[in-house]
Parts: C-alpha cells; structure tokens; sequence
C-alpha cells in the first residue's frame, strides 16, 4: 500500500501568494486567516514586506519573523497589504511537522543480476486518492560505483546517465490519477558479483522524483480572507488556486 512506502525522508512545505485585484487604486489592507486545526504547521514565516502579524502571542526563533507554532494554537491571523498588480506576491511561508506524510506517489525497485549484468525495474504508481494528474516528473536514480554507468540502456528509450552526479535521470510529462508506468535500466557491472543471493552484495538503487499536482493541498489547513472594519471596511472576496510540488525519495 501507499502508506507501506520506503520513504526516507517526508517534508511538507506551503507557500500562500497573493495576488490583489480591486476598483480603489491604493492599497487595501485584509485580514489573512489561517486555520490549522490538525496542528499540522510546525513553524511559520510572515515576509515583512507585506505582512503584519495580528497573532497574540508566539516564541520567536530568530529575527527573521520565523515563529515556532508547534503545539501553541490551531489559529493564526495576518493583516496583509499588497500592491493591486498582475503578479503575485509570496506573504506566508510554513513547514509542517513530521508527523504529517502524505503520499501521493509510490515508486517500486527491482533490482536482478545476470552474469556481469545488473538490470533494474521501476515501476511508479500515482495514488488514486490523488485530486489530479501529477505532472513534470523528474525521476533520479543514483547509481552504485561497482556499476559502469556508461554502459546504460534503458526502456523506453529516454533514460540520461549523469557521470558528475552518478545517476539517471528520467523526464515524464504526467501521471494519471491512479496510473502507473515502468522504467528498465541495464548496466554492466565492474565484477561478477559472487553469491548473488546475498541481499548485502546486490547494489541498491536510491530514487529521488519530483513532480507537481494542481488543485492539490498536501495539509489540511484553511485559509480565510476577511475585511479590517476599523482600518478600511470593504468587501472582500477570495479565489484559491492550490499546487503541490513534491519531492519523493524512496530506498
């Protein structure tokens, strides 16, 4: 199952973006909520530029507005103040604690040796419980010193030997919801390895993807946007177009 995958490592990481449109020419300050009632945010970056923070009471870590959040409150909330322009404008930056390992991908390694031959067969799975096709993928491979990378050939036809980083490396456009594919590599080995029975002396292949999911959010926090009656009472609406950028390592 997708929560039995190898993960080495899990790190969640959002970023809230801004973008302000409006009929008044100047700017208007709005109050930005966000609601994390799971406690999944473990510290939490305003950017002083554009954004004042309204909360009580938090520990600061250092003195670039980084306040720890963990196990303190499930509310937090920013008065923000953006220019009205095209672009977006990043205000709020937060990690999530380990305890949150969402899994959107799964990637499965054989690894079989034939002689002076060594070939490894990936398959990698998209969850169906996933809201859309994950897409750009970049799969890498890094690749044992007792294997002559040169040598690769890989199937389908695509798979590039990096010589400086030791690896391969896959492009993919996407993945559907609940797809999956496979990658083959073949290499020659520097040695026939002796006693291939032993799981010790079969060489590990390390897999890094990235990729990325529209309309995703790997958290469960909310996010509201409210008017400041006292500052300058308006009407304020909100649109929310979510992305996730993931960063898979398996072993």
């Amino acid at each position: 199952s997708y929560r039995n995958s190898k993960i080495s490592s899990c790190s969640i990481e959002g970023i809230i973006q801004v973008q302000m449109k409006s009929d008044i020419n100047h700017h208007i300050p709005f109050a930005l909520s966000i609601h994390d009632t799971s406690k999944h945010i473990k510290t939490i970056q305003e950017n002083g530029k554009y954004v004042e923070d309204m909360n009580i009471s938090h520990d600061n870590d250092d003195s670039n507005n980084i306040k720890a959040s963990q196990n303190v409150k499930a509310d937090y909330k920013y008065v923000v103040t953006v220019p009205k322009a095209e672009q977006y404008f990043p205000v709020l930056r937060y990690k999530c604690g380990n305890e949150l390992r969402p899994v959107p991908i799964r990637v499965q390694t054989r690894v079989r040796i034939h002689d002076k031959f060594c070939r490894v067969a990936l398959q990698i799975s998209s969850n169906p419980a996933n809201e859309d096709d994950l897409t750009d993928l970049t799969i890498i491979m890094a690749v044992s010193p007792i294997i002559k990378g040169e040598s690769l050939t890989t199937s389908p036809t695509g798979g590039v030997w990096n010589e400086e980083k030791r690896s391969v490396i896959w492009c993919v456009a996407e993945l559907g919801i609940g797809q999956k594919f496979q990658l083959q590599a073949q290499f020659e080995m520097e040695k026939e390895i002796e006693g291939k029975s032993d799981d010790e002396e079969i060489p590990t292949f390390p897999v890094l993807v990235r990729c990325q999911c529209m309309f995703t959010q790997l958290s469960s926090i909310e996010i509201d946007v409210t008017d400041i009656p006292e500052i300058f009472p308006s009407k304020v609406t909100m649109q929310i177009a979510k992305r996730a950028r993931i960063s898979h390592r398996e072993r």
